[in-house]
């Protein structure tokens, strides 16, 4: 009994990934259209074409926090929307694909959509964008 007990609070930790696979020791920032959101647990993703330097396209994978987390901080299905002009600075991934840990996206109009607070690079929160009306943080 008691080992099934201890199995059984084990399996929501082992069921979150670690952020190892993305270099938390550089950022980047590309500019393009965003393709899709996955607005899904366990984390949101954000898809965005951008071009490289032979003007292909490239599609890149952003990856956010949980619905939840991010609906706390004021996020909805309709704050980031496909086929919108954006910015995103993120955690590129170590092995160099396209993508990477989202920490912000700045949209055409200037406002900004941030990661929640307590996720990596959200510490440096400032303001976030609750479709379409610039927040102060708390």
């Amino acid at each position: 009994m008691a080992a099934a007990g201890l199995l059984c609070n084990a399996l929501p930790a082992m069921a979150h990934h670690s952020y190892s696979m993305f270099d938390m020791g550089q950022r980047a920032t590309v500019t393009g259209t965003v393709a899709k959101i996955e607005w899904s647990n366990p984390h949101v993703f954000i898809w965005m074409y951008v071009q490289n330097d032979q003007g292909v396209y490239d599609l890149y994978g952003f990856e956010a926090g949980a619905v939840s987390l991010l609906t706390r901080y004021g996020w909805s299905q309709s704050t980031v929307k496909s086929g919108e002009k954006a910015t995103v600075e993120y955690f590129p991934l170590k092995d160099h694909r396209p993508g990477g840990a989202f920490i912000k996206l700045t949209h055409a109009d200037g406002s900004v959509s941030r990661t929640e607070p307590f996720a990596p690079g959200g510490s440096d929160a400032s303001s976030y964008r609750v479709d379409g009306a610039q927040k102060a943080d708390k």
